[in-house]
Parts: C-alpha cells; sequence; structure tokens
C-alpha cells in the first residue's frame, strides 16, 4: 500500500503539489516578509549612524532586547495558533482552525498593549538593564520611550501575517510588512535630515511604520478566506490556550532566551570593553552594528522555517511524512547557503559594511572588524539548530523544539558568563564560535531520532504488513 497521496478533503495542494513548488510559494514570501521585518530595525541603524554617529548606534544595541521582548510573546501565541490553525486544517477541521486563529488574535493584541504599558512605565530601569553606558544613556532612553508605542502594532503584524500566509495569501501578507519599511525608510531620511529630529525621529518613523502594517493586517481580517471570523471565535479558551502556548514554546523561549544573551553580552561589552583598548560605548555599539547585518541574513532562514511550517504541519496532519522530511532538507540547505555568504561577506567587504552605519571612534572599527572574524567564524552553522526547531514545532513536538531552540542561546551565556573571565574581550569573542558548534551538534541530537520514527511510521503506510 503507498503512501496516501490524495491529499486531505478538497485536495488541498499542500498535500500533493511539488515540495519545491510549495516552498517557492510559501517561503520566499514568509522569507521577504521577516526580511523587511528585520530592515524596520536595520534602516534605523544606518541613519542614525549617519546622522547622530556610533553613540547612537549603541542606543539602537541597547534597545535591541526590547525586540526579542516583544518577539518572545508574539512568536508564544502566533505560531502556537498557527500550528494549531495548521493541524486542524489538514485534518479537515475547519470550525476547530478558525477557533484557534481567534484565539491567537486576542492574545496577540492584549500582548502588545500590556508590553507597551510596561515598557513605557518602566523605560529608564530596562534602559540600565539592557547595558547601556552613561553616554549612550540619554540616546537610548528617548528611543525605547517612543518605540514602546508601536508594540501592539508590532505584535498583531508579527502575528497575524502567519496566520495570513496559512490562510492562502502569502502575498498580502508580504505587502502587510513591506508597506511598514517602506514608510519607516522615508520617514527616516525625512526626520533625521530635513527636519533633524534626532534619535527621537528615527524612534517616530519605525512606530508609524508600524501602524501602517497594523492596519493593513486588520483590513484582511474582515475576509478570511477559510471562513467567517465570527465573535465566538476570538473567546480564549484554557484548553485551546495550552495548546497554543504549549506548541509555541519552541519558538517563543528562543526568543526569550536571546533577549537574555543579548542583555548579557551587552552588560559583558560594556564591562570588558571599558577594560580593553577599545572602550565600553565602542564595543557595544561595534558589536550591535554587527548583530544587526548578522540579523538581516538570520531572518531569511527564519523565513525560510516559517513559510516551510504550514507545509509540514499539514503533511504531518495528513500522515505525509516524507514530504516532511524532504521539507527539512530543503529548508537546512538554504541554511547553509545562507551561512555560507554571509561569512563570504564578512570577509571580502568588511569595511564596506562599516561604512553604511556612518563613522565612529578607532576603537570602533577595529573591534568591529574582529567581531566579524572571530565571533561570526562559523555562522555558517547557525541555521541548523533553527530550522531544527521549525520543523519540530511544526509538527507538534514542542518539548523537542524547546531543546533545539534553547540549545545556542543558553550555550551563549553560560561561555559570555565564563570566558571573559580568563580571556577578557577576547573571552565575548570565542565565544560566538563554541556556541555555534554546540547548537549544532544538539539539534541534530535532537532531531536524529524523531526522523528515524517518522521514515519508519512512512514504511508502515507504504507496506502495512
Amino acid at each position: 500500500m503507498k503512501e496516501n497521496r490524495s491529499g486531505p478533503p478538497g485536495g488541498n495542494p499542500l498535500g500533493t503539489a511539488s515540495v519545491g513548488r510549495l516552498l517557492l510559494q510559501f517561503a520566499i514570501p514568509s522569507i521577504i516578509s521577516t526580511l523587511v521585518a528585520a530592515l524596520y530595525n536595520m534602516v534605523d541603524q544606518i541613519f542614525i549612524g549617519q546622522r547622530i554617529g556610533y553613540l547612537g548606534n549603541a542606543a539602537t544595541t541597547v534597545a535591541f532586547p526590547l525586540t526579542y521582548v516583544s518577539g518572545a510573546l508574539t512568536l508564544l501565541f502566533s505560531n502556537g495558533s498557527t500550528v494549531n490553525f495548521n493541524l486542524c486544517s489538514g485534518r479537515g477541521e475547519k470550525e476547530e482552525a478558525l477557533t484557534f486563529a481567534g484565539n491567537g488574535l486576542t492574545l496577540l493584541i492584549a500582548e502588545g498593549l500590556c508590553l507597551a504599558l510596561a515598557v513605557g512605565l518602566f523605560t529608564a530601569p530596562l534602559v540600565r538593564l539592557f547595558g547601556s553606558t552613561a553616554e549612550v544613556f540619554p540616546y537610548a532612553l528617548t528611543y525605547m520611550r517612543i518605540i514602546a508605542v508601536g508594540l501592539p502594532f508590532l505584535a498583531i503584524t508579527s502575528g497575524a501575517t502567519l496566520l495570513i500566509r496559512s490562510d492562502g495569501s502569502p502575498r498580502y501578507a508580504l505587502w502587510c510588512s513591506l508597506s511598514g519599511v517602506v514608510l519607516n525608510f522615508v520617514l527616516d531620511w525625512l526626520f533625521l535630515f530635513p527636519l533633524d529630529l534626532g534619535i527621537a525621529g528615527a524612534a517616530w518613523a519605525t512606530v508609524l511604520g508600524q501602524i501602517l502594517s497594523g492596519a493593513m493586517v486588520t483590513a484582511y481580517l474582515f475576509r478570511f478566506r477559510t471562513g467567517r471570523l465570527e465573535r465566538r471565535h476570538f473567546r480564549v479558551s484554557g484548553p485551546r490556550l495550552g495548546r497554543i502556548a504549549a506548541i509555541g514554546a519552541a519558538a517563543s523561549f528562543n526568543q526569550a532566551a536571546m533577549m537574555v544573551m543579548n542583555t548579557v553580552r551587552n552588560n559583558t561589552l560594556r564591562k570588558y570593553g571599558a577594560l580593553s583598548v577599545y572602550g565600553a560605548s565602542e564595543a557595544l555599539a561595534a558589536a550591535g552594528v554587527v548583530h544587526k547585518v548578522n540579523h538581516l541574513f538570520y531572518s531569511t532562514i527564519i523565513g525560510c522555517g516559517v513559510g516551510a511550517s504550514p507545509i509540514m504541519s499539514f503533511n504531518y496532519g495528513a500522515k505525509k511524512y516524507r514530504r516532511v522530511m524532504e521539507t527539512y532538507r530543503l529548508i537546512l540547505r538554504y541554511a547553509l547557503i545562507v551561512g555560507a555568504v554571509e561569512t563570504a561577506c564578512f570577509w571580502l567587504f568588511p569595511d564596506a559594511i562599516l561604512r553604511l552605519f556612518g563613522s565612529g571612534a578607532l576603537g570602533y572599527r577595529d573591534f568591529a572588524l574582529r567581531f566579524m572574524h572571530e565571533f561570526m567564524l562559523l555562522v555558517v552553522l547557525a541555521g541548523v539548530p533553527t530550522v531544527s526547531m521549525h520543523v519540530m514545532t511544526a509538527v507538534g513536538k514542542a518539548k523537542r523544539g524547546v531543546l533545539i531552540s534553547m540549545s545556542k542561546q543558553l550555550a551563549l551565556i553560560a561561555l559570555l558568563l565564563i570566558l571573559p573571565r580568563f580571556l577578557g574581550i577576547d573571552g565575548v569573542l570565542w565565544a560566538g564560535p563554541v556556541a555555534d558548534v554546540l547548537a549544532a551538534a544538539a539539534a541534530m541530537l535532537v532531531l536524529r531520532p524523531e526522523f528515524r520514527r517518522m521514515r519508519e511510521a512512512a514504511r508502515q503506510l507504504e507496506d502495512p504488513a
């Protein structure tokens, strides 16, 4: 007996079309969408660096952990609701799928509003916690206070676009994100140069772009393709919240760990940078610039994983396990290629990259070059745990996804706390490649038995005797 190829009721192409063609359809818009989202921060950093200098870049570095706080909460609810939406759709449970979509949207709105309020009330303590130096503090304080206003719109845009893609409208999801970043780009130039509003202008440009994207997402929800979203779908129930949180925990914990890692890294750079020839603010700004560039590349790997998730979830629900494994192999190959391209850019065009972000003191440039060549030495491996986490999450194996997602961040936090005690600023730099090796190895150890089980299940479906 052959593995079922007829697909679920209605002949959904997720279960029948070529996996490669589906990835082009779903992953490319998702990659562009996450790339566009990463450009929000990078565009700010470029304009701020050109207009304000390295102290402005250091301020956005200090504020960057806030992105991970928002991302952790958003992914908890968006990934959890979207995966459950896809699994229910794969089983033909339309009403339950719509209920998970509505519950996810309610939770996204609530978390965005609560986070905005918390950041607005405790901005100064958060700026200190995230590793600001005294000279960077006023820039970071202004930037974070304004950015807090846009957090509800960021949550609904980042989370609901996943549902929009799974609902069969990946292009519209892309336009939602793209419209905001284009407006942000235009307003960054207007507010920073002709109007000379300083770092506050860059922050307001970001917020206004997020508002536009959030408005476009909200407009789509009134014409959801899977079915009409009604009031009853938005009432959150305890059992569904538990299922959403269980699935979304992997990506959420990863973002939370990244927030902790960034906070530890910033404070370590502040301490050991001050003891080095580079300087504390210079090291903070340089590392932030390199990480923004890395985030641009890394976001495309995340986008590929997110785009592939509906394919893997649907086929796992439909018991088409070989299609799940084929999808994973394709996105892993993509991740390795992206890592190789990023490494080449850091070695071949380091000064050109730095010039995009303005100039700084001599220590700023020297440390940035070392950060590219040492901390990012094995960045080619960074995508392995990321795509492995996405496949575990997509098939509903939340605990294994959590293990994979946390591996690099926990390793990096431990290494940042230990190595600099013995090696100073060099310990910060070498923590990166060691963590990349440990995380890739951990991902393979967790993923291997799960794939063995899927292969065995596929063989039994093909030959039940």
